[in-house]
């Protein structure tokens, strides 16, 4: 393994059984390569939980990060990229401080100022 391996995300996955799969795949792709510097992520994959208040989860410290895409029971009504890159960056602090505590928080909010701010 070379170190660029360390700081990557290794598998991109979108859902199969709905309509617009690669436009789905594209966003799960920008999304990685905006984190991609920072954090390691060896699966990133699109979900669709019953639960529309979930937007994501991390499971396994990273191992396996999943993301809501798309409006519940509107599969062509993709969230703002914007929204979804929050998203991933909540679920990303869970690797560095598990519990929502200020810590977590104060983690979520300077990878918001960085990444809204140099990366647009």
């Amino acid at each position: 393994m070379n170190l660029g391996d360390l700081h990557k995300v290794w598998e991109i996955k979108s859902l199969k059984r709905k309509p617009g799969e690669e436009e789905a795949k594209k966003i799960l792709e920008k999304i990685a390569k905006q984190v991609q510097p920072i954090w390691r992520v060896k699966l990133l994959l699109e979900f669709c939980l019953y639960n529309p208040a979930l937007l994501g989860l991390n499971m396994g410290a990273g191992n396996h990060v999943k993301l809501r895409l798309r409006r519940p029971n509107r599969d062509w009504d993709f969230y703002p990229f914007d929204q979804v890159l929050d998203t991933m960056l909540h679920k990303l602090c869970y690797n560095a401080y598990g519990p929502h505590k200020s810590s977590f928080y104060k983690l979520w909010d300077e990878l918001r100022k960085v990444y809204f701010h140099y990366f647009r």
